[in-house]
């Protein structure tokens, strides 16, 4: 590497910006955009401590005046980032870190943001590990949260988004597809108690085309509307008998037919 005056080691770092995101709250993570008040070589002119005027500290190996290899940033506040730079930004692997705990990454950077497979875990004991895109959850992941919740499927832009299954803590599950954090198009939602519904979802709702298992053995199969039977269909009684027509918020609109079950 090649070898600077401290001098220019200032003149180089003034203005230098970059910014990193745990969680939701990216001015935590926002380098100083001073020049160091204070360098300190450390060892063979390539790993230094920079000092800075709002209490920023950056420890590790720099190139050009920038930071470079392995290095340690910490910010006043007590927020830290652990891992390897490039070109001045994070990238390949590292950890950083809230001061309070709230969150914590681990895993793949590329260009000062998450990009990659990692780990988040959360200050509410939620966890997230999977592929990073731009900073954002993209690609498989699985979260788990405290409460006992699972889903294992695609996310786009940090929500659920694709093909995706959700175990709810409760003993539901559902497996299908998912528009931006949605329940949405086609999937199986199963009851804990044994009920199941298949069909067409909107904004997490029945809506459209679907059938109905009844843990008393009934069985609806026809339209719904934001979660209830709604427009044609067919519902067969456990005793047999069927009920067809025309429903308006799970009642039949008009006298339906009967028919009994033929043995």
């Amino acid at each position: 590497m090649k070898k600077y005056s401290l001098l220019m080691f200032a003149c180089l770092m003034a203005g230098y910006v970059a910014a990193q995101n745990v969680g939701t709250d990216n001015s935590r993570y926002k380098v100083s955009k001073q020049a160091p008040k204070k360098i300190k070589r450390v060892q063979n002119d390539v790993s230094v401590v920079f000092e800075y005027a709002n209490g920023d500290i950056y420890k590790g190996e720099i190139q050009d005046g920038k930071f470079e290899g392995y290095g340690i940033y910490q910010w006043a506040g007590g927020n830290q980032y652990q891992g390897y730079f490039h070109d001045g930004l994070q990238e390949k692997e590292g950890t950083a870190f809230y001061a309070d705990k709230s969150n914590t990454y681990k895993g793949e950077w590329h260009q000062g943001m998450r990009h990659g497979k990692g780990v988040l875990r959360m200050s509410n004991g939620d966890t997230y590990e999977g592929e990073w895109a731009n900073d954002r959850r993209n690609g498989f992941g699985v979260f788990r949260s405290k409460i006992g919740d699972m889903y294992m499927g695609q996310w786009r832009d940090d929500l659920r988004h694709g093909q995706g299954t959700y175990t709810y803590a409760n003993g539901d599950v559902y497996i299908g597809q998912w528009v931006n954090g949605e329940r949405e198009g086609n999937g199986c939602y199963r009851y804990a108690n044994g009920a199941m519904y298949e069909g067409s979802f909107m904004l997490s709702q029945f809506e459209g085309e679907g059938t109905y298992l009844y843990t008393d053995g009934a069985v609806y199969v026809g339209h719904f509307h934001r979660g209830v039977r709604h427009g044609y269909g067919v519902y067969r009684t456990p005793t047999g008998q069927v009920l067809a027509g025309n429903w308006t918020n799970n009642c039949l609109d008009e006298k339906p037919s009967k028919k009994r079950k033929r043995t």
